[in-house]
């Protein structure tokens, strides 16, 4: 048995309980299987133990044969490479659902134990290939998008220099949450901004320290989901993170699919959200807390208080510094809006410095022949 065999997962469906035992006895020696006697409890296992590298099924089965369940398998999951066990009388029955895809290769019955290792080896060559392209994928994509919302950052610092705080906490909290915390939660906490960008500067400042705005403005903004949603739909695999966005400013409510972190991971963002609007108008941890607190019933269970634990709900409240902009070091939070001359915002309070920061600071240095900023900002680490 092969370490790399025994990290995937495959899942055999028969209706016949001796088959699967002697696969069990066999297979099992060399591969992490789990079975299945009919294809709804094979679905069933496929919600509660998923994802199955390899799904093998019977053909003839009572009420779902295999390749109608091996089609659901596939409209489950993309990825999952689908074998179908046959005998040579039914081959014109399968062979249309071959031809379309569904189905990676047939198997006839009966099938020396030799040969099904084969074709299972074949299987996970085959799955390991399909990840491997989309993983490579997603970190193109992932990387494209951090550069991308470097920039915006720079040029729109408010919203888009708050998404960078955003998902970093989001992250934390998913981790601490033991919640999937992929490119959905990424790309979601940073495209939620997406709509700032169509308003004026001076509304969007406006927006971002809460004052009041016109009631058109707000009708505005409470479509920004909608202005996302329209942008990415064309954009493949991205309309996968628009149920999120449109979720982030709801109240909690548990999902009906176990499987479906969407409302969990909407209601991170917007947990982030919130922490960082009140830390970003230099509210203390523990008035933070005492602020979140009586809305504790919006959020996802357990987020507030893992929120508590990841930014130390009792420790003492960090000391406040007066540096040179020279002595910026990456980690430090500005507590008050960074501007030029003319009134143009650079870096809103709250924002936290990185290499990213510093080095727009240095090159507003170098384009004004000195430094354009105060001579001392107030700053506390973390």
């Amino acid at each position: 048995m092969t370490s790399e065999n025994h990290s995937a997962k495959i899942l055999f469906v028969d209706d016949e309980e001796m088959v699967l035992k002697g696969i069990e006895l066999t297979i099992g020696r060399n591969y992490d299987i789990r079975t299945a006697t009919s294809g709804a409890e094979g679905l069933a296992l496929i919600e509660s133990e998923g994802p199955f590298a390899v799904v093998v099924s019977d053909f003839n089965m009572p009420g779902m044969d295999g390749v109608e369940f091996l089609q659901q398998v596939r409209a489950k999951d993309k990825d999952a490479v689908t074998m179908l066990l046959t005998g040579g009388a039914n081959f014109n029955e399968v062979s249309d659902a071959v031809r379309m895809g569904a189905i990676f290769r047939l198997i006839g019955k009966p099938c020396p134990t030799e040969d099904l290792e084969e074709n299972l080896n074949q299987a996970l060559k085959q799955y390991r290939t399909v990840r491997a392209e989309k993983d490579m994928l997603e970190q193109t994509m992932n990387g494209a998008v951090r550069a991308i919302t470097s920039i915006l950052a720079a040029s729109k610092p408010l919203f888009f220099g708050r998404s960078q705080r955003v998902k970093k906490l989001a992250f934390e909290l998913a981790n601490e949450l033991k919640l999937s915390n992929d490119w959905h939660l990424e790309l979601a906490s940073t495209f939620s901004y997406l709509g700032y960008l169509t308003l004026p500067d001076e509304i969007q400042e406006k927006l971002y320290n809460n004052e009041k705005v016109p009631d058109e403005i707000m009708d505005v903004v409470e479509v920004f989901p909608n202005f996302a949603k329209e942008i990415l739909k064309g954009i493949p695999r991205l309309e996968e993170i628009t149920p999120i966005i449109y979720l982030i400013g709801k109240d909690y409510v548990e999902p009906e699919s176990a499987k479906d972190d969407s409302a969990k991971l909407a209601s991170v963002i917007r947990l982030s959200q919130h922490y960082d609007h009140y830390a970003s108008d230099g509210y203390s941890r523990t008035d933070i807390f005492e602020i979140l607190d009586k809305d504790k019933a919006i959020y996802l269970p357990g987020a507030l208080d893992a929120l508590k634990k990841i930014r130390d709900y009792s420790s003492v409240c960090p000391e406040v510094e007066e540096i040179s902009i020279d002595h910026l070091k990456a980690g430090m939070r500005i507590l008050s809006d960074l501007r030029l001359p003319n009134g143009s915002l650079v870096a809103p309070k709250g924002s936290v410095v990185d290499s990213h920061f510093i080095k727009i600071v240095e090159n507003y240095v170098i384009s004004y022949f000195g430094n354009p900023f105060p001579d001392r900002i107030k700053v506390i680490m973390g």
